[in-house]
């Protein structure tokens, strides 16, 4: 993992290139080691009509492995949850200069198989998905006699197969304009709008 990590630092510091650019060289740095670090995580929801179920939608640099939340740990979960990956964070933040100085726990992820995944939990290849979509819309809610209209995100994915689709709430991912740029920039699949 050293070499690894020796060729993270020339990427990071090669003011040569652009954002983009070290994107892209991460991941094919991370093809050529055939590694799997976590690019992106996002908390979202399926509403159905009588309960809302939380996911955690981790994007990784080969799929989207979604992974249902428990009750207890959605009950308590307050804040911000999306974020960059690790190594990802560490390419283009001025903030950090060592790789030390990130958290890399669960940063990388473990050879997942159709074998070893729970039904709690699935992953959609890249390779599979049609179209991903990741829009910004008003719900509207009635908790009250007066109703209210409520702005989320909203990522839908398109496979062979299937058609998933989450509502991504602002106060546990950021506003729209944040998600959809590191969406586009870091994932190495096309992100539509609509």
């Amino acid at each position: 993992m050293s070499e690894f990590n020796n060729y993270l630092k020339n990427i990071k510091y090669n003011n040569k290139i652009t954002n983009s650019q070290k994107i892209y060289a991460f991941n094919q740095l991370c093809k050529e080691y055939n590694i799997e670090p976590v690019v992106l995580r996002l908390s979202g929801d399926i509403k159905n009509k009588i309960k809302s179920t939380s996911y955690l939608i981790t994007f990784t640099t080969t799929r989207v492995i979604i992974s249902k939340k428990g009750h207890i740990k959605s009950l308590f979960e307050i804040g911000y949850i999306a974020g960059l990956g690790p190594y990802l964070y560490y390419l283009v933040s001025d903030k950090i200069k060592n790789l030390e100085d990130i958290k890399l726990k669960n940063s990388l992820i473990n050879n997942i198989t159709s074998n070893s995944i729970s039904i709690n939990e699935y992953y959609i290849e890249y390779n599979d998905v049609n179209k991903i979509v990741f829009y910004n819309g008003v719900e509207t809610r009635i908790t009250n006699m007066l109703g209210s209209a409520v702005s989320d995100n909203f990522l839908n994915i398109y496979t062979k197969e299937k058609y998933y689709s989450f509502i991504i709430p602002v106060k546990k991912n950021g506003d729209y304009e944040k998600i959809f740029y590191w969406l586009t920039m870091s994932l190495p699949i096309s992100i539509d709008k609509e």
